[in-house]
């Protein structure tokens, strides 16, 4: 796809939860999901290799958020779209970041009233008042059309995240197109684990999809292990008319990672396509880190400083930069 560049910003395969993606043409510059996240594993607090690779991609999404004329959110989890206020456990945010990122951009999101769950809405309805206030321009995206020269980019239709009634609510998903190629990026469709979903993607036959695989690692305790087997059959699928995929997000969150997804590999070899993580697409060595976070703590041990952080009272250590 010579007409559409993609680059990956932020994913598990760079050692963070995101699957912050952007994407060029000759008419316009989109970042999707411009946020990152952190998150709770083995009862224990990040890693300082953790909390690096969380700078390091914040650093990256505020860069390319300069260059950027639109940002799409696909959902409000806080791992896709980074809130204007302070907390620095999970996700590095601040009021300040979220301005620079936002701040006279065209926002096409998420609709915060319809397809939507309560914690979310309430996210969306938040963060559409801090738009208003520093100036982005706000557009409903769900089921919507945008024309920016020879470059179109559809908004899907909400679909769900996960499996019906998980309660995690429903995204939209993101297709940009050229007269030479057409990307989607899928966001937390969890492999798909929704037919309806899978049939969405087909039709529209991408040469180059991004897409959030299903959490494995939370098989048979939160996630029935119908849903796992049902989204693996589904991107098995799927990567036997897709040229390129990207397979990410959840899916590397298991150590066994690998081999929860050797059918996914299995299928595109068969058609001679590719899957690969935003690590191999990018060209680097993929940095897996929250799946190894005990392994981490064993091997590389934290300063005293840090640890000291750890002790500190919630509220005040949601406050205070950990020493990295």
């Amino acid at each position: 796809m010579s007409s559409i560049h993609v680059t990956p910003v932020g994913f598990e395969s760079f050692g963070v939860r995101s699957m912050c993606t952007y994407v060029e043409t000759a008419d316009i510059r989109v970042l999707i999901d411009a946020g990152v996240a952190l998150g709770p594993r083995f009862g224990k607090l990040p890693h300082p290799q953790e909390y690096r690779a969380r700078d390091l991609c914040r650093t990256r999404i505020r860069e390319l958020s300069e260059k950027s004329d639109v940002i799409v959110i696909s959902h409000y989890h806080n791992d896709h779209h980074t809130p204007n206020y302070t907390e620095t456990v999970w996700l590095g945010s601040s009021a300040e970041e979220s301005e620079q990122i936002y701040q006279n951009k065209t926002i096409i999101a998420k609709d915060a009233r319809n397809f939507i769950n309560f914690s979310q809405r309430r996210r969306g309805w938040m963060f559409q008042r801090f738009l208003k206030r520093i100036g982005g321009k706000f557009e409903v995206g769900d089921g919507r059309f945008f024309e920016y020269g020879e470059t179109k980019i559809r908004i899907s239709q909400p679909v769900l995240h996960g499996e019906e009634h998980s309660g995690l609510g429903w995204v939209i998903m993101t297709t940009v197109e050229t007269g030479e190629g057409k990307f989607i990026h899928a966001s937390d469709v969890q492999g798909p684990m929704s037919t309806d979903t899978m049939n969405t993607i087909l039709a529209e036959r991408p040469n180059l999809l991004v897409i959030g695989g299903p959490p494995t690692y939370l098989r048979g305790t939160k996630v029935d292990k119908t849903h796992i087997e049902n989204a693996i059959t589904n991107a098995s699928r799927i990567v036997g008319f897709v040229p390129e995929t990207i397979f990410e997000h959840h899916i590397l969150r298991s150590e066994d990672w690998a081999n929860d997804v050797k059918p996914v590999y299995e299928a595109a070899a068969t058609a001679s396509h590719k899957v690969m993580t935003a690590a191999d697409y990018a060209g680097t060595k993929p940095l897996l880190l929250e799946s190894v976070r005990t392994r981490l703590y064993a091997d590389d041990p934290p300063s005293e400083s840090f640890l000291k952080w750890t002790t500190l009272p919630r509220n005040q250590q949601r406050q205070t930069n950990p020493p990295i």
